[in-house]
């Protein structure tokens, strides 16, 4: 492992790539989220979904977690991104994260967010890691 000084804040690099922000004041908040993606229902996501289409995905996690927003965001509310386990702005939807990221926003079905939301959980728990 090897530890990275970047402007403010620290991550980890090791094996599976960029680690945790440790300087991040919103790792409880993170662990939290990561349990709710796990926790989410194909009902739950029915239950949202009024319409299927292109945006299904945002507005649905949106509702359920917060996603996609700054504002809505529960790992923005009160820290700044250089705060956040991510460690950047917009490091959330970009770069490691943007596969999952995108998984979830771009999704048109239920069964494909629900995976959605499964693999970001996981990807959220290496970072942990």
């Amino acid at each position: 492992m090897i530890g990275v000084n970047l402007i403010n804040f620290t991550v980890i690099i090791s094996k599976g790539g960029v680690g945790m922000n440790m300087k991040a004041k919103n790792e409880k908040a993170f662990r939290k989220l990561r349990k709710r993606y796990e926790s989410i229902t194909l009902e739950e996501i029915e239950g949202v979904s009024l319409c299927y289409g292109k945006y299904l995905g945002r507005k649905v996690a949106n509702k359920l977690t917060g996603f996609g927003s700054v504002k809505s965001c529960t790992l923005c509310q009160g820290v700044e991104c250089k705060e956040c386990v991510y460690g950047s702005v917009l490091a959330c939807c970009n770069g490691r994260s943007r596969e999952t990221y995108y998984a979830i926003a771009q999704a048109i079905l239920p069964e494909v967010l629900l995976k959605a939301f499964r693999a970001r959980a996981k990807h959220m728990r290496m970072l942990l890691t």
